[in-house]
C-alpha cells in the first residue's frame, strides 16, 4: 500500500471518527422520547443547598434569545400549571450562566425575568470548564459575536440522593415540540 493510499484510509477514519459524535446526536434526537436516561453521580459542586430533592438545570447564557428565552417561558407556564403545582415544594429549578464576561447578579435577575422561584447561577471560565463534561454539555463562543454562545438545549433532571447529587436523565428541547 502506498503512502497515499495510507493517508486516504487514515483521513476517512479520522473523519468518520469527528462525524460519530453528530450522526449520535441526530439519532437520540429523532429516536427517543425525548429524554435520556442516565443514572450516574455526577460532581454539582456549583449548586446551592437546597432542601428540596429534585433539581431542573438548564444552561445557557444572559440575554439569550433565541434559546433561552423561549424555553424559559416554556418552563414557566409548565412551573405555573395547575399539574406541576403539587410539585412546586420539592422542585429546584436553576439557570446556569455559561457566560463569565457578565455580572453576578445577572443570571439571577435573567432568571427571575422569567419567574420568581427560578434561579441564577453564576460560574467564573474554570468552573464552567469543569461542568462540561459531567453534563454532556456543548458551549462554544460565537466567532462572529463574542457576547452570543452557541449551547446545547436540554433540561437536566437531578435528584440529591443524601450528599450525593445524582444525575437522573436530560430531556432533549423537543419537550415543547
Amino acid at each position: 500500500m502506498s503512502r497515499r493510499d495510507a493517508a486516504k484510509i487514515a483521513a476517512i477514519i479520522a473523519l468518520f471518527l469527528l462525524i460519530i459524535p453528530l450522526l449520535q446526536s441526530f439519532f437520540f434526537r429523532y429516536t427517543t422520547d425525548g429524554n435520556i436516561r442516565v443514572d450516574k453521580e455526577v460532581k454539582a459542586d456549583f449548586l446551592p443547598k437546597s432542601e428540596k430533592k429534585i433539581i431542573l438545570l438548564f444552561f445557557g447564557y444572559y440575554g439569550c434569545g433565541d434559546i433561552c428565552t423561549p424555553f424559559l417561558e416554556n418552563l414557566s407556564l409548565i412551573y405555573d400549571s395547575k399539574e406541576f403545582l403539587p410539585y412546586q415544594k420539592t422542585v429546584d429549578f436553576y439557570f446556569v450562566n455559561l457566560n463569565p464576561r457578565v455580572k453576578k447578579h445577572e443570571p439571577q435577575d435573567f432568571a427571575n425575568y422569567f419567574h420568581k422561584n427560578f434561579k441564577g447561577i453564576y460560574l467564573s471560565q474554570e468552573e464552567i470548564m469543569h461542568i462540561d463534561r459531567n453534563f454532556g454539555l456543548y458551549h462554544a463562543v460565537s466567532l462572529q459575536d463574542k457576547n452570543e454562545i452557541t449551547h446545547t438545549d436540554n433540561l437536566y433532571l437531578l435528584e440529591r440522593v443524601g450528599e450525593k447529587v445524582v444525575l437522573r436523565e436530560y430531556y432533549l428541547n423537543k419537550i415543547f415540540e
